[in-house]
Parts: C-alpha cells; sequence; structure tokens
C-alpha cells in the first residue's frame, strides 16, 4: 500500500489559510520519508488561479473547480471528497482543526470506517508507519496514538502546530470532475458573512486574551492596542463572550477556538479547564492575575501576580518603545 498523503487546502474569503501551508510543510516530511506523494486538494469555484500558490508545496495540486463548490456544505464537500479518496486511495489525510475541518473529516471517516484524530499537535514515525500527538484533559495529559495499517488516516491538526518551509516545489496540477450532489433535505434560506480584518485568531502568533478580571468591555481596549504593536489578536474567556463584552468569534477554548500562538497573554483569567483547553498548547504562556492561586498559573511559562490594570499599561509603553527600537 503507497502511503501517498492528502492535504485539504482550505481557504478564508479566497485566500490559501496559513494552516494549509503548515500541513502542506509537514506532509512533505511525511512523504520524504515514505518516498510516496504528496497532493494538495483545492475544492471551490473560480480556485484554478489559486492553485499556483500551493504548487511550490506539494507534489501534485488537485484542482476540483465547481460552482456548486462556492461555499462549504457538508454535503457537497463530503461528497466530492468521497470520490476523490475513492480514485486516488491515500494513506492519510491532513486538515486544520477549522471549523470547517472539524465538521467534515469526521463524517468522511465514518463514511470509510477510517482512523480518525482531531485536535492533534504533532506527528512522527513509528514502526513503518506513524504515530500523532493529542494533547487531553486540557493538556495535562499528551498522548501518542498509532493507526491500524489498514484504515485511511483522518487527521485535523490545531494551526500553529508546524512552520512553513520555503516551498522549492512545481507540483502538477491535475483538473478533476466530480458530481456535486446537495442533500434535498438541506436547503439555504440566507447566509450571512461576518467579513473582518483583523488577524484570524487561530493562525495568530500573538494572543492577549481577556478575562471576568478586566471588569468591563471598555477595558478591552489597552488589550487591542497591545495586539495592535505585536500584529496580533485580542481573544476572550467564554465568560466574557456570555456577558457580551465580546464577539464569539474572539472566545478561546473549548467552546471556543482552539489556538497555540508563539505567544498567549492571559489577563484576569482564572484557567477553568474550558478555556485552558483551548490554548495549552501555545508555544509561550504569560499570566497576569492577582491571585496567586489561580489555576491559570499551573499552566504559565511565567506569572505575574498583580493586578492587570496596573501590569498592561506598562506593557503596552514596553513594547512600543522596544518596536520603535527595532
Amino acid at each position: 500500500m503507497s502511503k501517498d498523503v492528502f492535504v485539504f487546502v482550505e481557504l478564508k474569503e479566497g485566500t490559501v489559510r496559513k494552516v494549509s501551508f503548515e500541513l502542506l510543510s509537514k506532509g512533505k516530511e511525511i512523504t520524504g520519508h515514505f518516498s510516496s506523494t504528496l497532493y494538495a486538494v483545492l475544492m471551490g469555484h473560480n480556485v484554478k488561479e489559486i492553485a499556483a500558490t500551493v504548487q511550490p508545496f506539494s507534489d501534485k495540486v488537485i484542482v476540483i473547480d465547481n460552482a456548486g463548490l462556492a461555499d462549504y456544505r457538508w454535503d457537497t464537500y463530503a461528497g466530492v471528497f468521497e470520490g476523490l479518496l475513492k480514485k486516488y486511495s491515500p494513506y492519510a489525510i491532513l486538515g486544520g482543526s477549522t471549523v470547517t475541518g472539524k465538521d467534515l473529516f469526521p463524517r468522511l471517516a465514518a463514511r470509510f470506517n477510517g482512523a480518525m484524530v482531531s485536535d492533534a499537535v504533532g506527528i512522527d514515525f513509528h514502526d513503518s508507519g506513524i504515530k500523532i500527538k493529542k494533547p487531553l484533559f486540557g493538556g495535562k495529559v499528551t498522548s501518542w496514538l498509532t493507526c491500524s495499517e489498514d484504515s485511511v488516516i483522518f487527521l485535523t491538526f490545531r494551526p500553529n502546530s508546524f512552520g512553513v518551509e520555503k516551498g522549492s516545489q512545481n507540483g502538477e496540477i491535475i483538473e478533476e470532475q466530480f458530481d456535486v450532489v446537495k442533500d434535498p433535505k438541506v436547503n439555504t434560506v440566507s447566509t450571512e458573512k461576518h467579513v473582518s480584518e483583523k488577524v484570524d485568531l487561530q493562525e495568530a502568533d500573538f494572543i492577549i486574551c481577556g478575562g471576568r478580571g478586566m471588569k468591563g468591555p471598555e477595558h478591552f481596549q489597552v488589550l487591542e492596542e497591545i495586539a495592535g504593536i505585536m500584529g496580533g489578536r485580542v481573544g476572550a474567556s467564554r465568560a466574557v463572550v456570555d456577558s457580551k463584552w465580546r464577539e464569539y468569534e474572539d472566545q478561546v477554548g473549548k467552546s471556543g477556538k482552539t489556538v497555540s500562538p508563539k505567544l498567549y497573554i492571559g489577563c484576569g483569567i482564572s484557567g477553568a479547564l474550558h478555556h485552558t483547553m483551548g490554548m495549552d498548547t501555545s508555544k509561550v504562556i504569560v499570566a497576569i492575575n492577582k491571585d496567586p492561586n489561580a489555576p491559570i498559573f499551573h499552566y504559565a511559562d511565567y506569572g505575574i501576580v498583580d493586578d492587570a490594570f496596573a501590569v498592561l499599561p506598562v506593557l503596552k509603553e514596553a513594547l512600543k518603545k522596544t518596536k520603535e527600537e527595532i
């Protein structure tokens, strides 16, 4: 059995998401080890020109361009992907642990009775196959999983789990055609897209997150200013979103977005399990909380026991000065 790898190239507002480039870079490492082929799978409408963006990162680029794939629907995308997998029979399929990835990949795994590992953060080689790194219990446990050799492997990875290597290939473009069939029981009445100019929360390298300790929505302005200096993004705890201080798109945690930035700063966040499950794989974690017994300090690489309102203005000025000196 060949060990070819598929990477589902996810688009957002017509551009390739960073997590797809991360997975193509890691996919090339895997196929290099097994002397197999890396395929980038690009689906949508009017996406042929986008194929050139991923050509340097893959051996082959499969393009499925159909008006019926203009917007993501589980029925159309799963149906087309199913036909593609039956034709090519890859060893593993990689995708981002995003809203789309979490919806699409389990459906495909069920159709193929395949092995499904979601929200993974690492991958390595094991015997004649691979093993997958997945955090459990809010990051308190790290597990390594292997999958049966006779199973198709479906994997979703948290954004920022891998680096993006420089692409040096000129992947062959293959255009495929499949029937796009919508489930007649599901009809789209209307859609409303919220277009944000902010950095994507899941792909941000810097996140400064506020909790109930920020005491009100007006105090998030200083977090926005710090995020602006760092080219990052402001996040929020579930309690903050439930209080209507911030929009749901800012929520970090089990019921929000899972993030893995290079630097995460938590301000006035206690560190409840449903929040830490969404940020425990951040490369560096800094916690600011006046309660020395706050659970967040168990996850932090650096902790500041002080009032966030005393620390944040000083932090902002220090960052601003440092940036001016660079």
